[in-house]
């Protein structure tokens, strides 16, 4: 080698170890990256590829683990109540049981009607054999019973306690008290009311039990019940619970129906219809229309009061069949209902027994047929149900001698002076 490339070979020397290595003792050096080699730099150098050790990797993650868990539970009531439970754990699985939800313990009739403050009213069920028994099976699911104020204000009742006794007509009314279906309030509450059957199955409506009608008032919500001759029974307590179902605690006792002809006789204000279904006179055509009236089944019956009679004038006993028959409905079947107020339906027609038809109309929370107003409703009859009016259907128009107990009306003058004998359907 030359003294020329002995000096490039001193310089290229020096570079490669002031960039590449340091000097750690004779011939031996060490990368920067920490690899150590010999290097003899009067023959050769070597050049060596750096190593990388990688830092091991972390550890995999444990296996997964799905650690939420929900419980809740379901109620749901139809005969039974049932809690239903469920667990869920890992993905996929889940655990689900069912248990009976604890039923409260609820209290026999005597307890609850003792606790409601109606322990004369139990006296009085118990004090029939046949009576308590009714009221212990499953044909009860809801009573309206008195409660003790009730009762001290009933003479009559009480004497009949005393003496540890029903009678016929007492074992009807309790029978009356008695509803077959389990009604709470606010199935009563419902506007314009609820149709009631009770076990009372003394009623002429093709073998359908008597029933009672509840009645709401839209302002204040109270609910009264009616019954026979239109008498109505506040609600005070109600929904108590008991083994058969529920109680309701009222002002008094439900009133048994009467037929048309006795229940008119207690409502004076209705005296000139009963007055044409008398007759007065004529005995054999009154009999004939009373008994239709009184014991055709399933009955509605339009009664126009003493005020609406006197509005039309006079009535000729000739006119009167063709007047009551104007005022009635008749449902001749079970599939018809009966016109208890619950049933009349705003735009529904219904056909007279004198062959002409009346529209019902419900307009602000009150219902007219044919144009007049029902101002008293749901006088239970045994056969049907009657309701009061503040017009005549169907207009008399006549000559002759007017039914003992109608007053004759100015407004015909001209008509009578013509001698026009008809019967004319309102023009309202």
């Amino acid at each position: 080698m030359g003294p020329r490339s002995l000096v490039i070979a001193v310089l290229l020397e020096a570079l490669f170890t002031s960039t590449v290595a340091a000097d750690t003792g004779r011939n031996a050096y060490t990368s920067r990256w920490g690899t150590p080699f010999s290097h003899v730099p009067s023959t050769r150098t070597e050049y060596h590829a750096p190593t990388y050790t990688a830092p091991a990797p972390p550890p995999p993650p444990a296996p997964s683990t799905y650690k939420h868990k929900e419980e809740y539970t379901k109620e749901y009531t139809r005969e039974h109540t049932w809690e239903e439970s469920k667990t869920y754990g890992p993905p996929h699985t889940y655990t689900k049981s069912y248990k009976p939800h604890p039923t409260p313990t609820l209290a026999s009739l005597d307890d609850a009607l003792i606790n409601a403050g109606c322990s004369k009213f139990l006296a009085f069920i118990k004090s029939d054999s046949d009576t308590w028994a009714l009221y212990n099976s499953a044909r009860v699911r809801t009573v309206f019973a008195p409660d003790d104020a009730s009762f001290d204000s009933n003479a009559t009742t009480l004497a009949r306690l005393r003496r540890r006794e029903l009678t016929p007509e007492q074992q009807q009314q309790a029978d009356l008290s008695a509803d077959s279906q389990l009604t709470d309030l606010s199935k009563l509450r419902i506007v314009p009311g609820t149709v009631v059957q009770t076990n009372d199955n003394s009623a002429n409506l093709l073998g359908s039990p008597q029933v009672v009608v509840s009645q709401v008032n839209a302002v204040t919500g109270d609910v009264k019940v009616a019954s026979g001759l239109g008498n109505q029974v506040s609600l005070k307590a109600t929904n108590i619970p008991y083994t058969n179902g529920l109680i309701h605690t009222t002002s008094g006792l439900l009133t048994n129906p009467l037929i048309l002809t006795l229940t008119l006789l207690a409502h004076p204000s209705l005296s000139i219809f009963g007055a044409l279904l008398a007759g007065r006179g004529k005995s054999n055509l009154a009999t004939r229309q009373a008994q239709k009236l009184d014991f055709t089944p399933r009955v509605t019956i339009f009664i126009p009061s003493n005020e609406a009679f006197r509005a039309v004038g006079a009535i000729t006993p000739s006119q009167a069949s063709a007047l009551l028959d104007g005022h009635t409905i008749v449902s001749d079947s079970l599939a018809k209902p009966v016109g208890y107020l619950p049933e009349l339906q705003n735009g529904q027609v219904l056909r007279t027994e004198g062959g002409g038809s009346v529209t019902v109309s419900v307009r602000n929370g009150e219902t007219f047929v044919g144009g007049a107003k029902i101002v008293q409703s749901n006088i239970i009859l045994p056969n049907g149900v009657a309701h009061v009016v503040d017009k005549v259907l169907v207009q008399p128009i006549q000559t002759g001698a007017a039914v003992h107990g109608t007053v004759p009306g100015a407004g015909r003058a001209a008509l009578v002076a013509a001698g026009v004998v008809a019967m004319a359907l309102p023009s309202w």
